[in-house]
């Protein structure tokens, strides 16, 4: 007999596989995707708590995840099914009656459990910590944030990671038998390790890893196919020429001209300080801004510009002094509340990359204020056009350019009806230009009567739009005053060698 033929003898009897199919599908195939498809859903349900505990701000949650994932990835799998199967088998007696099949499932959830919880954390804090910063923006809870944006965004960045470790349970399930399982729960393993046995060769337990490989290697391509219509909405990105962008700007402006007057908040800030452990980034910052007016705050990088602009929706929390908004006291306020009548707009944009723009504007009215979806999605459409984006209502950030995302987030402030709205820097990640269109908008809502507070380093908006300009230097406020006073007879020597540095 040649070696072809024992290889054949060993691998490929047919009559042996024939035999064991009908028992391979109706049973081994069907317990090994019940073990795996129960012990990843229960897994997942452990992996979340598991994920909240690890990033939780109590130190014993945080300790109780480490010491759970510790345990349960460190040992053997088949350690951990012996120990649950047979150190509990009286108790699941009580409960599952004489077969160890629950149990089997119970042990193999707790082991992906422990995986999939450092999946879950590992995706929730891969997050751009700037997608935090506008859920709190826009006057959500940690809760909500986590909830809405943060959780859902981990999970579509770990759902392969999700995938192996589902493929990883398919495997693992053949660790089961060690628990002796009855007749009618083997799985694919059990059910073609007995028939090799019968036949004396081995092809039995080939078509079983045939069984295998067709259930893992179609589902690994099929989640990488979910993975991309997740990030990309299904559509290439597709960004205009920044001529189209420029005409787009355009008709947003001509349309500006019409719209509806805003409300706009006074705010009082007195003796401010802001400490970053024994880095004193404020130093008793004074300022007071008019309803319906627009503040622009210059000066060199990290002169505090942004750090002061975070502190008037309470981004930053300060240690010292008293922010007030139309009289009443910030820090008395809810946060959600101070939230609602402070909005923001990001330098970066922090759009929601998995909701389109219209998802963008309309999901904090919808979740926030409680608006009618109907409504919520009319006065996002409103919102849009006023941006000059009535055209890209359903298009995901990744299709969108930086001027357009950028508009996109100033309609995502609007929508909330803010009295006083901030802009961090807004038009420096954009090409030069699309930075005049954007300063145009910003120049049709100061006309509006909204208050404006804009950290830029802008010097001809500021000269052409503020009603207050304040130049600040290491945390401190040097000098305030008119666009004029300011960029025409400056007092300070450090704000003129800093205008003759810039203009």
């Amino acid at each position: 007999m040649n070696w072809f033929e024992l290889f054949q003898r060993s691998f490929l009897d047919w009559d042996a596989m024939a035999a064991v199919l009908p028992t391979m599908l109706a049973v081994g195939l069907k317990n090994t995707i019940l073990l795996a498809v129960a012990s990843t859903l229960l897994g997942i349900l452990i992996g979340i708590v598991i994920a909240v505990m690890g990033i939780s701000e109590s130190r014993w949650s945080r300790w109780f995840a480490r010491v759970f994932t510790d345990i349960f990835r460190g040992l053997p799998a088949i350690l951990t099914i012996l120990l649950v199967g047979q150190g509990f088998a009286s108790i699941g007696r009580q409960f599952f009656g004489a077969s160890p099949y629950p149990l089997g499932i119970l042990a193999l959830s707790l082991i992906a459990g422990a995986y999939i919880g450092e999946i879950f954390r590992a995706g929730i804090q891969s997050i751009d910590r700037g997608q935090s910063e506008a859920c709190r923006a826009l006057s959500m809870s940690y809760n909500q944030g986590m909830r809405l944006i943060v959780i859902p965004q981990g999970i579509r960045r770990v759902l392969p990671a999700l995938v192996n470790q589902f493929i990883s349970n398919i495997k693992d399930s053949s660790l089961v038998y060690f628990l002796g399982l009855l007749s009618s729960e083997r799985e694919l393993f059990r059910v073609g390790q007995d028939q090799a046995i019968a036949t004396g060769n081995l092809s039995p337990l080939l078509l079983a890893g045939i069984f295998y490989l067709c259930i893992t290697v179609p589902l690994t391509h099929f989640v990488n196919y979910i993975d991309h219509r997740l990030r990309t909405g299904g559509k290439p990105a597709s960004i205009g020429s920044g001529l189209q962008e420029l005409g787009e700007l355009g008709a947003q402006t001509k349309a500006a001209r019409d719209l509806s007057p805003l409300k706009g908040a006074r705010v009082d800030v007195k003796g401010i300080s802001v400490s970053f452990g024994d880095h004193k980034v404020l130093h008793d910052v004074a300022l007071q801004i008019e309803p319906g007016t627009v503040t622009c705050i210059i000066g060199p990088s990290g002169s505090g510009k942004s750090t002061f602009l975070r502190t008037l929706n309470r981004l930053v929390e300060p240690q010292e002094g008293s922010i007030k908004i139309d009289g009443e006291e910030s820090r008395t306020m809810k946060l959600e509340a101070l939230r609602r009548r402070v909005g923001m707009v990001f330098q970066h944009f922090n759009l929601f990359p998995d909701h389109t723009a219209l998802q963008n504007v309309s999901l904090a009215p919808i979740k926030i204020k409680g608006i009618a979806r109907d409504k919520a999605r009319s006065i996002g459409e409103a919102r849009l056009a006023d941006v000059g984006l009535a055209h890209k209502l359903h298009f995901r950030p990744n299709r969108l350019s930086g001027g357009q995302q950028q508009r996109v987030a100033i309609a995502r402030a609007l929508a909330m009806e803010p009295e006083v709205i901030l802009f961090d820097e807004v038009t420096s990640a954009l090409d030069p230009e699309l930075v005049k269109g954007i300063l145009n908008l910003m120049a049709d809502l100061a006309k509006r009567g909204i208050t404006m507070v804009v950290v830029t380093h802008e010097m001809g908006f500021a000269r052409r739009v503020a009603d207050q300009v304040v130049f600040m230097d290491e945390g401190r406020i040097i000098e305030t005053g008119s666009p004029a006073k300011i960029f025409d007879n400056p007092e300070s020597m450090r704000l003129k060698r800093f205008l003759a540095e810039v203009l």
